[in-house]
């Protein structure tokens, strides 16, 4: 199996042995994370926001984003605690189920005691034709390549024992995102 070939490939136009394959290959980064470099931190955020998004493994985020987690956006439409994240991301999935995240970039620093903070550059491949939003079906436009660019920076910090994302800041392509979603 080539993983760089299929992490480009949607779900959909993937074999189930090759959905199967990648998930167990994310599904093994996250169980096991050692947490003690920054490149332990980068691959474990690669596999989650692939199973997450991809994999549609949404109750993931329950898993390492802190309850009281704050995230800033671009555009002031912040989200507080792991439940808006778990709500925002089901929303986005309703309206384009075939989305697929494309990883430019993922760079971390840190170490084990004073945490770690990560960036990321990412890019989506999805369209609303099979989607479902507020006002009914998607309207049928889709994203281009690196049309719809997203960056996020991330504060990983242990939080009553376990790593936590604490804090997120995200930019994204808003004109695009708006265009597709509605």
């Amino acid at each position: 199996m080539n993983l760089r070939e299929i992490k480009r490939k949607k779900l959909t136009e993937m074999t189930t042995d090759e959905i199967l394959a990648e998930r167990k290959l994310y599904e093994d980064v996250v169980l096991n994370c050692k947490y003690e470099k920054p490149q332990d931190i980068a691959d474990l955020f690669e596999a989650y926001t692939m199973l997450i998004w991809k994999h549609k493994q949404v109750g993931r985020v329950y898993d390492f984003y802190y309850d009281g987690l704050q995230e800033e956006r671009d555009g002031g439409d912040n989200l507080e605690g792991s439940e808006h994240v778990v709500l925002d991301t089901l929303r986005a999935l309703a309206r384009t189920p075939d989305l697929n995240v494309v990883f430019e970039e993922i760079h971390c620093v840190g170490d084990p005691e004073n945490g770690f903070r990560f960036g990321q550059v990412v890019w989506n491949d999805a369209s609303s034709t099979d989607g479902i939003g507020p006002d009914g079906p998607g309207s049928g436009n889709g994203y281009e390549d690196r049309e719809d660019l997203e960056m996020c920076e991330c504060w990983i910090q242990k939080i009553d024992g376990k790593w936590r994302v604490a804090k997120e800041a995200s930019i994204r392509s808003n004109g695009a995102y708006r265009r597709v979603l509605g």
